[in-house]
């Protein structure tokens, strides 16, 4: 350390870290949503959010503007939230994610825990959202201690 701070050297390697951890991430999301369009499983965005709620990633197709609010409401235990402009309800909880609904057929939200935060996807109005969140376990799994 110098003066406190750490060393350039040493905050290079830090920064070289942090963008591996993030190419790791985006390169799990990319297989994730080129695996779901070969399976037909009809996820059509997702997110990885850390525990601190911090968004760290997520697809191009999906502003998540009011994230914060949403992730509050399921923390808080309510049984609905809203996100983007869009009422969903919990459907079901259990200790290998969560299944939100929208009650006018607009499709659902999954949030599936990993170590360090929440794997979060849309999947369209037509999809089993079991079979969405059994199929996000795996890349669950792949993002544990990446966040």
């Amino acid at each position: 350390m110098i003066n406190g701070f750490f060393s350039k050297k040493h905050t290079l390697k830090l920064m070289v870290s942090i963008i591996d951890i993030m190419e790791d991430i985006k390169k799990i999301v990319e297989d994730l949503g080129n695996n779901s369009l070969e399976s037909n499983i009809g996820l059509a965005g997702v997110a990885v959010i850390a525990d601190s709620k911090e968004l760290i990633f997520q697809t191009i197709n999906w502003d998540l503007h009011n994230l914060q609010t949403a992730i509050s409401s399921l923390i808080e235990g309510d049984s609905s939230f809203i996100l983007n402009d869009t009422k969903f309800n919990i459907v079901e909880k259990t200790s290998e994610g969560i299944i939100a609904a929208s009650p006018d057929g607009r499709g659902y939200v999954l949030f599936l825990p990993f170590q360090g935060g929440v794997l979060l996807s849309y999947a369209m109005p037509q999809s089993d959202p079991k079979e969405g969140l059994e199929f996000l376990k795996k890349y669950a799994k792949k993002l544990d201690g990446k966040v």
